[in-house]
């Protein structure tokens, strides 16, 4: 089985690791190509000039990428290649409706797609911590665990196409919510004169809302380390799915929507390439401690 990755950005270049390390990954493509180039001498794996290319020589194609219009645009200049038979894995953060439309548009040819979005950092994924959510087939999902498994150990099928994004959005619009509360509230801490570490122990080890995402950020709020694990850009990506999802669903998400509306204005601050963890600084702008 031929296994080809478009997409080496901050998660694919990981998912290429684990797939080389694991014996499976054959061709690599990405859009800039130095950096697949360099990733193929690195790790022994095939470099393709195109995508086009890549999906003809590989039995099961992973995409990784930024968003709705480049996982339509990849599907869209593939739409002259045979694919009857192959599998492909998209672990892009997308719209759920955009990824049934192309699953429904793939199966028509004779092909599979699964829905494969990534809940965990980068770092994550480095030590398979992350959690693979998929939507698709059963006999699709059954197929390619093994496959998956190599990337992640939990890996969970959430249900038809589409699903395993949905819930994906449900953990992102907590998160997003969750990282602003964390800065507001070290930064009430700050003003009313706590010791930074005292802030820190509790919200990182003693507080009942404590997570493995206090355990990251609250480090990173405290000293304006905003080198990037999740970009802010990244988060109002994904918060704007949601917002068109709610529409569609006619949920009601005010606190999604007030995180969205605070990660836009530190993306207006110069912060869209920073961790998302920087939307901090908008509370400590406010008191005139801003650092970055």
């Amino acid at each position: 089985m031929k296994v080809g990755l478009v997409g080496l950005g901050v998660i694919g270049s990981r998912v290429g690791e684990k797939l080389a390390d694991s014996g499976s990954l054959t061709l690599v493509y990405n859009r800039t190509q130095a950096r697949a180039a360099a990733f193929g001498k690195a790790r022994g794996v095939g470099v393709s000039q195109s995508a086009q290319e890549l999906v003809r020589e590989s039995d099961v194609v992973f995409t990784v990428l930024s968003d709705d219009e480049a996982v339509s645009s990849f599907f869209g200049g593939i739409s002259g290649v045979p694919v009857d038979g192959k599998t492909f894995l998209d672990m892009s953060t997308i719209g759920p409706s955009t990824s049934v439309a192309i699953a429904s548009d793939i199966k028509r040819r004779a092909a599979s797609m699964l829905d494969v979005p990534v809940v965990g950092s980068a770092n994550m994924v480095e030590k398979k911590e992350a959690v693979l959510m998929v939507g698709g087939g059963d006999a699709d999902f059954e197929r390619m665990k093994p496959l998956l498994s190599q990337i992640a150990n939990v890996v969970l099928h959430i249900g038809p196409n589409g699903a395993g994004l949905s819930l994906k959005l449900v953990h992102n619009l907590v998160l997003a919510s969750y990282v602003v509360s964390l800065g507001e509230a070290v930064n009430f801490g700050l003003n009313g004169g706590l010791d930074p570490k005292m802030i820190e122990y509790l919200l990182v080890s003693l507080s009942s809302i404590r997570s493995p995402n206090s355990a990251l950020k609250v480090p990173k709020i405290l000293g304006s380390d905003y080198a990037m694990q999740f970009s802010l850009k990244h988060m109002i990506k994904d918060l704007n799915i949601i917002e068109a999802e709610a529409r569609k669903q006619r949920s009601v998400i005010p606190m999604g929507s007030l995180a969205l509306q605070l990660y836009r204005l530190a993306e207006k601050r110069g912060l869209a390439e920073k961790d998302f963890s920087s939307v901090a600084e908008l509370f400590r702008e406010s008191a005139g401690q801003s650092q970055h």
